[in-house]
């Protein structure tokens, strides 16, 4: 009985090693490094996106010209898509992996602070932290690198 009980607890541990080490490293909930917001990146079969779902202010604070209004796209560069709410918005898309499966690349991504839209590739720096680029040229020369960090997001 034992040897039964012991068998099962190392084919438990096994099996929740094995998921926990397949998980995809990117898949999840970031928080940006200024804590401004948390997106939500998924992998839509070979694609990585990503997606506002939180944000410190979802309104204006005091001091802003639209205080107590939702945060809207008011920078971006086409004036039909200056309305859209930033919670839930898009800021990352067409991401995929090299050929190494070290790092995401060929996609874009979206600042809605200043409504520009850069050459984006991701890393896993650990299973905790990524490292988000995003650069003018598509070969990540000119650009800015930042670190965000993982969090659970409870829905309210």
């Amino acid at each position: 009985m034992k040897k039964i009980i012991l068998l099962m607890m190392i084919l438990i541990g096994t099996l929740s090693f094995s998921q926990e080490n397949s998980m995809d490293p990117y898949v999840g909930y970031w928080k940006m490094p200024d804590g401004k917001a948390v997106i939500q990146i998924e992998r839509n079969n070979n694609e990585y996106v990503g997606y506002v779902r939180w944000l410190k202010d979802e309104k204006y604070p005091i001091g802003d010209k639209m205080v107590g209004q939702e945060q809207i796209d008011r920078n971006n560069p086409d004036p039909k898509l200056r309305n859209r709410e930033v919670m839930g918005l898009q800021v990352v898309g067409d991401l995929h992996e090299n050929e190494e499966n070290n790092k995401l690349i060929g996609g874009w991504i979206y600042d809605s602070w200043n409504g520009r839209k850069y050459y984006g590739t991701v890393e896993a720096l650990n299973k905790n932290t990524l490292k988000l680029r995003g650069s003018l040229d598509k070969w990540g020369i000119l650009g800015y690198s930042m670190d965000a960090k993982r969090v659970n997001l409870i829905k309210k």
